[in-house]
């Protein structure tokens, strides 16, 4: 069934935390279009954006 523009997505609370963060107006807006063009929540977008990050920037190993 698709989900209509302003009903929400299920989800689930389980092992996630709260991270929060503003941003300037005009990149908020511009997130938060990029988010609904692509039917995203903004939860979405970002595990999608740090995922991309991580595959340029893998995490470095700690020093021994």
């Amino acid at each position: 069934t698709h989900l209509m523009a302003n009903e929400k997505k299920p989800t689930t609370h389980i092992n996630r935390r709260i991270v929060g963060f503003s941003l300037a107006p005009d990149r908020a807006r511009e997130v938060k279009a990029e988010a609904a063009q692509r039917d995203l929540s903004l939860r979405e977008l970002f595990e999608e954006l740090w995922e991309l990050y991580r595959q340029k920037h893998p995490p470095k190993s700690p020093a021994s």
